[in-house]
């Protein structure tokens, strides 16, 4: 009996004993993996913060070359817009308009027809002269043509016959919308100047009409107006120096 129940106490301690040491390897084991996960685990970390780093530095770099070039770009934008606006200015100040346009507009026009700058140079020298007129205006009315008249007493004659001027129109309505024989002077009407020998110059608008030309070396101003009489108008000429 003794001796088996030493031998049972001996096997026990020896289980306590195997027990205690399958705990221990255990436990080191999992101190084990622990050190190494730790060890791993800090060093993903430091070359994952050292990657941030870099990351950091590139896009520092980045940022800074770009607030570089968009500086020049701001800079090239405001030397732009000063160009633009000396360009303006200039444009403003060099190039025609208005009334010197139209005048730039004759000179260039005569230019291209073979008139000599000598000649065109002597005629605006001559424009500063002062003006002198007859002061003395004629009058004269006639009928102004349309599509259902073309009579009589449809042209008048200034500078001894050798101006003709004549006018057509469009015909007038009345109430009913039938088409009447005179002009309607709310409508346009073509003025026709016609030189002695020569085919007329026709001039479209709305009266009143306002033109001049040079006939037999001297300047007539027309002004023609509606008349005081149903289908005619008044032409009142004017003659001056020329030039």
């Amino acid at each position: 009996m003794s001796t088996g129940l030493r031998e049972s106490r001996h096997f026990a301690r020896r289980q306590r004993r195997s027990r205690f040491y399958k705990r221990l390897f255990v436990l080191c084991v999992l101190g084990g993996l622990g050190v190494f996960a730790y060890w791993s685990g800090k060093t993903l970390s430091e070359r994952s913060l050292e990657q941030a780093r870099d990351d950091i530095s590139q896009l520092e770099t980045q940022t800074a070359e770009l607030e570089r070039r968009n500086d020049e770009l701001l800079n090239a934008a405001a030397v732009d817009r000063q160009e633009i606006a000396a360009l303006k200015r200039r444009y403003g100040k060099d190039v025609p308009k208005g009334e010197r346009q139209k005048l730039l507009g004759l000179i260039d026009e005569q230019l291209g027809k073979g008139a000599k700058t000598d000649r065109l140079s002597f005629l605006i020298a001559a424009a500063s002269l002062e003006e002198k007129c007859d002061g003395a205006p004629s009058t004269k009315r006639f009928l102004v043509r349309t599509p259902l008249y073309d009579g009589p007493a449809a042209s008048v004659q200034f500078a001894d016959g050798a101006l003709t001027v004549t006018a057509a129109g469009e015909p007038a309505v009345d109430e009913a919308g039938r088409i009447l024989g005179w002009y309607d002077p709310s409508k346009p009407v073509t003025l026709g100047l016609a030189r002695l020998g020569q085919a007329a110059q026709k001039f479209g608008g709305t009266l009143p009409m306002h033109r001049k030309l040079v006939v037999n070396g001297s300047e007539y101003r027309l002004t023609v107006v509606a008349g005081d009489r149903t289908g005619f108008v008044n032409v009142t000429a004017d003659r001056c120096r020329f030039p």
